[in-house]
């Protein structure tokens, strides 16, 4: 696992740095278009304070905010965040 997580930060992002595991959760959803998704997600943090420059055919766009914005924005439009993503936000109290 903490091989694929730093090979996939550099390979998407295009940096790399130390990582600490925050927490795991089981995430469950059925989709109005008959999908399910059944996953174990890890919630991995650190910090990187450099210049990066992301692979356009991994990411198709990024934006530093801080979490207040993104509280209210997901407040406001969730419809515009996945739900494993409202589950990470739930499960950290924010």
């Amino acid at each position: 696992m903490e091989a694929a997580i730093h090979r996939r930060l550099e390979e998407e992002m295009g940096f790399d740095c130390p990582l600490n595991l925050k927490f795991k959760f089981h995430y469950h959803a059925k989709f109005d278009n008959g999908l399910t998704e059944n996953e174990m997600d890890y919630v991995y943090v650190g910090e990187f304070n450099d210049d990066f420059v992301f692979n356009p055919e991994e990411v198709a766009d990024y934006k530093w905010v801080d979490v207040d914005f993104v509280q209210n924005d997901v407040e406001n439009n969730p419809e515009k965040y996945t739900v494993w993503f409202r589950d990470i936000l739930q499960q950290e109290g924010l």
